[in-house]
């Protein structure tokens, strides 16, 4: 899609725990999106970790994805 944003979107959890609110960001971003949640492998645990920012593409989903990524970043309030 020649590396432009097609959509953006910003979320805040209430979840406590990081996990259960990346997960609850994840579940949000599907639906904003019209997209299924990917799978998550240990490699967006080091992206995570890393670069506080992780890339999911065509291969992190079951189905047919219609974008060539998406991202997900963590921001600090």
């Amino acid at each position: 899609m020649d590396g432009k944003v097609l959509k953006a979107d910003t979320y805040t959890s209430d979840k406590e725990d990081m996990s259960a609110a990346l997960l609850d960001g994840l579940e949000h971003f599907s639906k904003e999106f019209d997209i299924e949640v990917p799978m998550w492998h240990t490699a967006h645990t080091k992206q995570l970790g890393l670069f506080r920012k992780v890339m999911f593409k065509q291969d992190d989903f079951i189905d047919k994805f219609p974008y060539d990524k998406f991202e997900m970043q963590i921001i600090d309030q």
